[in-house]
C-alpha cells in the first residue's frame, strides 16, 4: 500500500471517529463555527490592509461597543431559553414569546440610548470618529439586540443544524458586507454595511416564528415570573462578567490612543477564535446538564460534564500549543510589519486560552444557580479592575493582558469550587486528570516534529503550511496511541 493510501485512510476513517468523539451532539455548531471562523478570521486581514492603523481602531472601538451592549442587553432573556425549552411544559412557547418582545423593545431603548451617547463615548475612548458613527452604531446594536435569540432558540428546541446554519449565514454575509462596503464607501461603508446584516438577521428570527419552527405562544404571567427569577439575576451577573471580561480593552482604549489600541487588539485577535468552540460545547452541555437533572442521575451529570471538558480539551490545547509555535512567524505575515511590534503581546494573551477548557459559567447556570454568580462577578469586577489597571501601571500593554490572564485563573478556580456541589463530587474530582494528561501531552508532543519544519524549510507561508500540516497529523497519530479510557464515575457525598 502507498504511503497517500495511508494518509486517505487515516483521514477517513480516524479522523471522522475523532471528529465525532470530539464534538458529539454539539458538533454541527462547532463545525459551522470553525467554518465561520474562516470567514470571520480573514476579515481583519483584509481590512487592515484597507484601513489605515487609526481607522482600523476605530473600526474595533465600534464593535467593541455593539458587542457590549449585545452581551448586556438581553437581561438574561435569551440564556433562559436554555433553561425553560429543554425541560419541556406547556409554557415553552410563552418563553420564546417572552423573549421575542422583551428584546426588540430593549433594543429599540437600548439603541436611542447609544445613539445620544456615542459622541461622549468617543471622547472618552480616545476617539473622536465614534460620535459620527452614532447613527449605524445605534441601528446596528438595536438590531442585533432584537436578533438574539436566534441561534439560542434553535439549540433550545434541538434543532442544532438549523443553529449552526444561522451562526455561519450571518458570519458569511456580515465578513462579506463589511468588505465591500469598505471598498466601496470606504470606512463608513463598513458600520452601514453591519447594520444590513443585522436587518437581515432580525428577518430571519420572524420568519422561522412565523413558519412555526420556533414554538411561540400567548404570553403567561405565571411563566414569565418563573423566567425572570431566572433571567434577572443572571443578567445581572452578566452585566459583572462583561465588565470583568471586557474590561482591560476599555482601559487600553482610554488610556492609549486608537492606533495603539489597534496593536493591542491585534495581539488578542485569536482569542475570539475560542468562542467558536467554547459557546457551541457549553450551550449543549447546559440543554444536557439540565436533562441529566431533571432524571435524577447524579453520574450522568459528570459525565456530561467530563465529556465537554474533554472536548474542549481536545481543540483548545493544541490551539495554544499551535499559537505559541507559530505566532511569531504568523502575526506579521497576517497583518503585515507595521503590527510585528504585537508579538511578544501575541504570546503573553495565548497563555489564556488553557484556560477555557473549563466551562465553569456553563456549569452553574445549569443548576440555576444565577445569585451567585451574581455575587460572585461583583467581586470579581473589583478584583479585574485592580489586576489590569495596577498591570498598565507597572508594565503598560502587557501589564493589562497579564492582569486579565490573573484575574480569569481566579475565577476558574473559585467557579470550580462551587460548581463541585452542583455534579456531588469532590474539588480534586471534578476533572478527569488522566484524560486531559493524555490530551496536554499529545498537544505538547506534536510541537516537536512541527517546529523542527522551520529548519527544512524557509519563513514564509509555506513553513506555516507545512508546520500545520506537520502538527496535525503528529497530533492525531499522539491521540489514537493514547487512547482515552472513561474514568469511573465518582459521586462523592458534598456539603
Amino acid at each position: 500500500m502507498s504511503a497517500p493510501t495511508l494518509v486517505v485512510g487515516f483521514d477517513r476513517k480516524r479522523l471522522a471517529a475523532l471528529v465525532r468523539a470530539t464534538l458529539g451532539q454539539a458538533s454541527p455548531l462547532v463545525l459551522s463555527r470553525l467554518c465561520s471562523a474562516v470567514l470571520t478570521f480573514a476579515l481583519p486581514l483584509v481590512l487592515v490592509r484597507l484601513l489605515d492603523p487609526t481607522a482600523f481602531g476605530t473600526y474595533k472601538q465600534f464593535f467593541l461597543i455593539s458587542q457590549t451592549l449585545l452581551l448586556v442587553g438581553q437581561l438574561g432573556l435569551t440564556q433562559s431559553l436554555y433553561y425553560f425549552l429543554p425541560r419541556g411544559g406547556e409554557e415553552r412557547g410563552a418563553y420564546v414569546t417572552h423573549a421575542l418582545v422583551a428584546l426588540s423593545a430593549l433594543g429599540a431603548l437600548f439603541g436611542a440610548a447609544l445613539y445620544a451617547l456615542a459622541p461622549w463615548l468617543g471622547a472618552r475612548l480616545g476617539s473622536g470618529e465614534l460620535g459620527d458613527l452614532r447613527a449605524p452604531l445605534a441601528l446596528y446594536s438595536a438590531l442585533m439586540l432584537a436578533a438574539a435569540p436566534l441561534e439560542g432558540a434553535l439549540t433550545s428546541e434541538s434543532r442544532i443544524g438549523k443553529a449552526a446554519l444561522a451562526y455561519v449565514l450571518t458570519d458569511a454575509l456580515r465578513a462579506g458586507a463589511l468588505i465591500a462596503g469598505a471598498k466601496l464607501f470606504g470606512s463608513i461603508g463598513i458600520f452601514w454595511a453591519a447594520a444590513v446584516v443585522a436587518l437581515l438577521r432580525v428577518a430571519a428570527l420572524a420568519a422561522l416564528v412565523a413558519r412555526g419552527i420556533l414554538p411561540h405562544s400567548r404570553p403567561s404571567w405565571s411563566a414569565l415570573r418563573k423566567q425572570l427569577a431566572f433571567a434577572l439575576p443572571f443578567a445581572g451577573a452578566m452585566w459583572l462578567y462583561v465588565g470583568q471580561r471586557y474590561f482591560s480593552q476599555y482601559a487600553v482604549s482610554a488610556r492609549f490612543d486608537a492606533a495603539t489600541f489597534a496593536l493591542f487588539a491585534v495581539a488578542s485577535f485569536h482569542l475570539p477564535v475560542v468562542d467558536i468552540v467554547f459557546t457551541p460545547i457549553t450551550e449543549v452541555l447546559m440543554v444536557r446538564l439540565g436533562r441529566a437533572h431533571g432524571g435524577g442521575s447524579q453520574a450522568a451529570m459528570l459525565a456530561e460534564w467530563d465529556d465537554a471538558v474533554n472536548k474542549l480539551a481536545s481543540l483548545l490545547l493544541p490551539a495554544a500549543c499551535g499559537a505559541w509555535l507559530l505566532g511569531p512567524t504568523v502575526l506579521p505575515l497576517l497583518f503585515t510589519h507595521k503590527y510585528a511590534g504585537a508579538v511578544p503581546l501575541f504570546m503573553l494573551a495565548t497563555v489564556e486560552i488553557p484556560l477555557w477548557i473549563l466551562p465553569c459559567d456553563a456549569l452553574l447556570r445549569a443548576a440555576g444557580d444565577t445569585r451567585f454568580l451574581f455575587a460572585f462577578y461583583g467581586a470579581r469586577v473589583g478584583i479585574s479592575a485592580g489586576c489590569v489597571l495596577g498591570g498598565i501601571r507597572l508594565f503598560g500593554l502587557p501589564g493589562a493582558l497579564g492582569g486579565a490572564i490573573v484575574s480569569e485563573a481566579l475565577s476558574r478556580a473559585c467557579l470550580m469550587l462551587r460548581g463541585r456541589r452542583f455534579l456531588g463530587v469532590a474539588f480534586g474530582e471534578l476533572l478527569d486528570w488522566p484524560s486531559l494528561a493524555r490530551i496536554a501531552t499529545a498537544s505538547v508532543g506534536a510541537s516537536l516534529p512541527a517546529y523542527a519544519v522551520r529548519f527544512a524549510v524557509a519563513p514564509g507561508a509555506v513553513m506555516i503550511v507545512a508546520s500545520v500540516a506537520v502538527y496535525g497529523a503528529a497530533y492525531l497519530a499522539l491521540r489514537a496511541a493514547l487512547k482515552p479510557k472513561p474514568r469511573t464515575a465518582c459521586v462523592t457525598a458534598t456539603a
